[in-house]
């Protein structure tokens, strides 16, 4: 599915005994590759799921997941999932990037009063998030960071 452009992402989950893995990794033709595999607890294979697909889409695939989730019966009566509880906060967080968020990012940062605390406020996404986001686009430092 084309060459690497990133590092990508790593992240696991556990829980009821069960561990996720998800690899994420933008390639070459500007989509995002997705793997993910599960274990059980005595690390036996109970699931793998890879595909690629735009980043931008990565929103829509997360809310079709919790369709299917709900779909299944798997409803938690007041449980609320950790990405809901970022969005309570980030309204954007977990979402993709579009090309128009990244050169609002961009315009922003060239402020000179440019923060991480006002970036994240200002695209409604966490802090981490919006320093990785400056790593990617290799925004390396903001303009009061260049003059210390």
């Amino acid at each position: 599915m084309g060459g690497a452009v990133d590092d990508g992402l790593r992240v696991e989950l556990t829980q009821q005994g069960r561990r996720y893995e998800l690899t994420a990794r933008r390639v070459a033709d500007g989509l995002l590759e997705i793997e993910v595999s599960g274990r059980d607890a005595d690390g036996d294979a109970v699931g793998v799921l890879s595909g690629a697909l735009p980043g931008s889409d990565v929103g829509l695939l997360a809310d079709l997941v919790e369709l299917l989730r709900v779909r299944c019966g798997q409803t938690d009566e007041g449980q609320v999932s950790v990405v809901e509880q970022q969005r309570l906060t980030h309204a954007d967080a977990y979402r993709g990037w579009t090309i128009e968020q990244d050169e609002k990012l961009r315009q922003l940062a060239c402020r000179p009063d440019a923060s991480v605390k006002g970036l994240a406020a200002a695209l409604q996404r966490s802090e981490g998030a919006i320093r990785s986001r400056l790593r990617r686009l290799r925004i390396d430092k903001l303009p009061h960071q260049a003059q210390a």
